[in-house]
């Protein structure tokens, strides 16, 4: 998982920069494209958005997926002391 969260990170990244590129490009070839440009500047700050959407949705996970480790640990305590207590009360009721 880690490893598709790092790649898909990039891979926004990198589209961001070739659509920065591209834009750049677009402006001092063929200025007067400007709903090319236009098109492309919103892409742009629609890729932005989708980004700053995903650092929120994978700090969450992360987050989320911590959390569930915490209570996985604590389930595992739980049921050994439930175990524990069995044996304790076992050997109580062997002594009556």
């Amino acid at each position: 998982m880690e490893l598709e969260l790092l790649s898909s990170r990039i891979n926004l990244n990198h589209t961001c920069l070739k659509l920065k590129v591209s834009i750049e490009d677009i402006k001092n070839k063929h200025p007067n494209r400007t709903d090319l440009i236009t098109s492309m500047q919103q892409s742009l700050i629609e890729i932005t958005q989708a980004m700053a959407v995903y650092q929120t949705l994978e700090k969450e996970f992360r987050a989320t997926r911590q959390i569930n480790f915490d209570l996985q640990h604590l389930n595992l305590q739980l049921k050994q002391d439930v175990k524990d207590l069995k044996k304790i009360i076992e050997y109580n009721n062997a002594e009556l």
